[in-house]
Formats: C-alpha cells, structure tokens, sequence
C-alpha cells in the first residue's frame, strides 16, 4: 500500500513538472490541518495540486478540481481528493467544494481560498472539513 501512495505522489509530481502549466503555492488552514500546497495553475479550467499536511498526523493529499466559474475576480470549483493520513494505512477521498477570490486588480496572482469538503471513510468515520487559506501562482 506504501508503494502505490507514493507511486501515485511520484506520478502526480511528474505530471505537474512535464506540464507547460504555471506552478501555484498555497497555504491553508483547514479545520482538520494546516497544508503546504504546489500546483498547476489555478485559472485552468482543469487543475491539480499536492498537499502536504503539517501537524500531529502529516498526511499528502492530491486534489484535482474543475473551474465551473471562472471570472477575472472569482473561481468557483470542485472536484476531487485523495490523501493519507500519516503513518495510518488507510486513504481517504473528499469532495472539495471551494472559492478563489482575487481581490487586488493589479495582481491577480494572489488570492484568497475558501474550501468545504465532506470527507471519507477514514478510521475516524465520514467528517466534514472547512477553512480558508492564501494561494498565489507564479507567472
């Protein structure tokens, strides 16, 4: 099970390197963790990133998200993740329900996150997650 978690975050990590994608960085405090994010760029339509969380229980995560609003000040998206929570075997899969909101027009690099996501089943039984973060893409 090791193997496939990390043949997944090797294979997740080539898939960002080889893409022609800006890379998006992010920090955010969810009411499960606190996460270090790297990414694709967030105004695709389709998007990826990879979590790390920090903490008691460091854990990775992949999320993947589809844009269904996208405007010069807002995105709106959804999608899904998988992820692991530390040294426990089992994975997790969540549905991630989030805002990006780039408030200052000369920079639309930097931006604020809102995300909600149900998350399941782990060995603490199906959970609800939320928090904000900041998230900025390299251009």
């Amino acid at each position: 099970m090791k193997n496939l978690k990390l043949f997944s975050m090797l294979l997740f990590f080539a898939a960002i390197l080889e893409s022609q994608a800006q890379i998006s960085a992010g920090v955010y405090r969810l009411s499960s963790a606190t996460f270090a994010s790297i990414g694709t760029d967030p105004e695709n339509k389709i998007f990826g990133e990879a979590r790390v969380s920090t903490g008691g229980r460091v854990g990775i995560e992949g999320t993947f998200g589809y844009n269904f609003v996208q405007k010069e000040e807002v995105n709106f998206y959804s999608g899904f993740l998988l992820g692991t929570e530390g040294n426990r075997d089992g994975l997790y899969l969540g549905v991630p329900l989030g805002v990006l909101v780039k408030p200052f027009a000369n920079t639309r690099n930097f931006g604020f996150l809102m995300e909600a996501s149900p998350i399941f089943p782990t060995e603490y039984g199906t959970y609800f997650r939320a928090g904000i973060g900041l998230r900025y893409t390299f251009r």
